[in-house]
């Protein structure tokens, strides 16, 4: 486990990834290896924030020169709220992950991210999906599969909320009332459930053959959900390594205008 600081001791240094909690977070030796790759003596830091204390804590980085800053859960939607310039998917979204604080600009690396690691899937698509959860993540990854053609069957514990996204973002997707991934090509785990290693009730044994299993989050071995979908057969079943490394990827080129090392920030994590 990394150090995170608590965001009103938090040291000198120019980037950071900010949450709560934050301490499991990969992203500060995976963009600090694409920052020694370009020979950049620039500093990327865990800070924890809490997610009542973001604006204020936002400002004070900014104080301290902070220049960039990656979001992840569960302030997503606050960092949304905070930045003053986002482009229109980003708004469609209502989410973002990676914040110029200078300008309070901000974008969303994930679904790009995300919709880079599926490319690099042996799967034909666009294809039926089953998102799992209806947090910061899931909310832009729908609007990005949408746009993309996905056919997204979507799930949640709590029904009300995985509704209301999907009327708030305006995209055109089905609700289920159980996690079943018939038909679905792609099974997504977008939930905190590996975090606290939880289960998912999925219906694994009507996943169909060649389907492939991807979970945002990351363990020191496999998650819970990783583990679930291979017991029932999922011949692929990803952790979130191959995302972080594809959205940090992406923040790391939106700032520094640098191409992203891709290959010395997957060997940071591995």
């Amino acid at each position: 486990m990394n150090e995170a600081h608590e965001w009103r001791s938090a040291p000198a240094a120019k980037y950071a990834v900010v949450g709560d909690p934050v301490a499991h977070s990969l992203s500060p030796q995976m963009q600090n290896a694409a920052f020694r790759a370009h020979g950049l003596a620039d500093e990327y830091i865990a800070v924890r924030v809490p997610l009542e204390e973001f604006d204020e804590a936002m400002e004070h980085l900014l104080s301290l020169r902070y220049f960039g800053v990656n979001v992840t859960i569960p302030l997503k939607e606050a960092a949304f709220r905070w930045a003053m310039n986002t482009p229109d998917l980003e708004r469609r979204m209502g989410v973002v992950n990676t914040l110029r604080l200078s300008d309070r600009e901000a974008i969303n690396t994930d679904a790009p991210g995300f919709l880079d690691v599926i490319k690099s899937l042996d799967v034909a698509t666009p294809c039926r999906l089953l998102l799992l959860g209806a947090g910061g993540t899931a909310q832009a990854f729908i609007v990005a599969l949408a746009d993309a053609g996905f056919e997204v069957a979507c799930w949640n514990r709590t029904r009300k909320k995985i509704d209301a996204v999907v009327e708030q973002r305006g995209v055109s997707a089905t609700v289920l009332d159980v996690p079943d991934p018939d038909g679905c090509q792609i099974i997504v785990n977008a939930t905190s459930a590996s975090m606290a290693g939880e289960s998912l009730p999925v219906l694994w044994d009507q996943a169909p053959e060649g389907a492939v299993a991807i979970d945002v989050f990351y363990a020191d071995g496999p998650t819970v959900f990783q583990s679930e979908a291979q017991r029932y057969g999922i011949q692929v079943a990803l952790d979130g390594r191959a995302l972080l490394v594809a959205q940090g990827a992406r923040s790391f080129e939106w700032w520094t205008g640098k191409s992203a090392p891709r290959e010395a920030m997957l060997k940071a994590v591995q």
